[in-house]
């Protein structure tokens, strides 16, 4: 009982279980009051954590890309213990992988990249030099060719213009690795005890225990396909390239892997660059067959070897897919597009935890399925 103001005693339901109830019941009456202006509402709050998420892009990136490092190499700490090997020793030979490996990969980048930039001002000239040709061209068919509107459209800075933004990035980029490093240490070293914690604090058929686990699952499926597909389609991209005397091969291979994780476009942004210096280094000829050497692979690799990774395994609606990585790409830069879909799917998971965002949890997905449980 409760003593109310003037020694009266009030009845028991406006004890603590009384209060509980009526605080759940306004809980309850918020999350579907309000119509439309809690639609608003709910939009303005994304939006402003969309901004602020944006501000601070290069702080959190590489600890979102540390994260799903450590989440696709988990496995690994689990198959060497069970081929005997203790616990400290499989935890550590698995961080010193993964360290090997993405150290590898940035410094094949930070390689390929500076030539790039060296070579820089010979592929200017040259650019400059083919434009004209192509105008000479067009004035022997009898053509008039502006050259100013030539220059408006292609032109060497134009072109070469991205590359010292990237060659800027890839220099202060070391600081970003650290970072990346130290989260995949951590998060191995913690992502022993991590279930246990949260299913000792929430339950274990708690729906956000079993949506991460879910999510983790389908995280890493995802990304081993994607690279499996990506390692392919680099492979005979690096083959083609070496066979056709293009310049640079391994970064434009680097970038064909990488943009295996981009969907919709990546393929897209992969022919560009070796297009282009095709054509400077053995002109349209070289740049026809890059054109079509690559059409080919691709065809191979989306046709013939790669899964309905979209649709039936990771359940997200295509079009979702493709507006996710606009505006992933638009909050976190170029990295947001790589990183689109797992975080959508982290997104997803989320929302399907909770029964007032399960109806647009279920906007994203290809084909919806029952819940099995919501955090109510």
């Amino acid at each position: 009982m409760v003593t109310l103001p003037g020694g009266a005693e009030a009845p028991s339901s406006f004890g603590a279980a009384g209060y509980r109830a009526r605080e759940e019941s306004a809980v309850n009456g918020l999350a579907v009051a309000g119509g439309p202006l809690s639609a608003i509402g709910g939009f303005v709050l994304v939006l402003i954590a969309a901004l602020a998420l944006r501000e601070v892009a290069s702080l959190v990136l590489p600890v979102i890309l540390g994260l799903l490092i450590a989440l696709v190499a988990w496995p690994m700490v689990g198959a060497l213990e069970g081929r005997g090997v203790r616990h400290g020793i499989a935890l550590a030979s698995t961080i010193a992988i993964v360290l090997a490996v993405v150290l590898l990969a940035a410094g094949i980048v930070a390689l390929s990249v500076g030539e790039l930039v060296v070579q820089i001002p010979v592929y200017e000239t040259r650019l400059s030099a083919a434009l004209a040709g192509l105008r000479d061209q067009g004035a022997q068919l009898g053509l008039a060719v502006d050259p100013a509107a030539i220059r408006a459209v292609v032109s060497p800075e134009r072109i070469f213009a991205f590359v010292k933004p990237v060659a800027a990035a890839v220099s202060e980029a070391g600081g970003s690795m650290l970072v990346v490093a130290f989260t995949v240490i951590y998060a191995l070293a913690g992502g022993t005890s991590f279930r246990s914690r949260a299913a000792a604090a929430f339950g274990e058929q708690h729906p956000l225990v079993r949506g991460t686990a879910e999510f983790g699952t389908d995280v890493r499926r995802y990304i081993v396909v994607r690279t499996e597909l990506g390692l392919f389609a680099a492979v005979l991209s690096l083959a083609l390239l070496f066979a056709l005397g293009v310049p640079l091969p391994v970064l434009w291979a680097v970038l064909v892997f990488f943009a295996s994780f981009i969907p919709n476009i990546g393929s897209f942004i992969a022919v560009v660059p070796p297009t282009i210096m095709a054509f400077l280094d053995g002109g349209l000829g070289a740049a026809a067959m890059v054109i079509v050497g690559y059409a080919v692979i691709n065809f191979v690799q989306d046709q013939l070897l790669q899964p309905v990774v979209m649709g039936s395994q990771l359940n997200l609606s295509p079009l979702v897919v493709f507006i996710a990585l606009i505006v992933w790409a638009w909050i976190l830069g170029p990295a947001g597009a790589l990183l689109a879909v797992p975080l959508t799917l982290g997104l997803v998971t989320v929302l399907e935890a909770f029964p007032s965002s399960q109806g647009l949890a279920s906007v994203f997905r290809n084909k919806v399925e029952p819940t099995a449980g919501t955090v109510s």
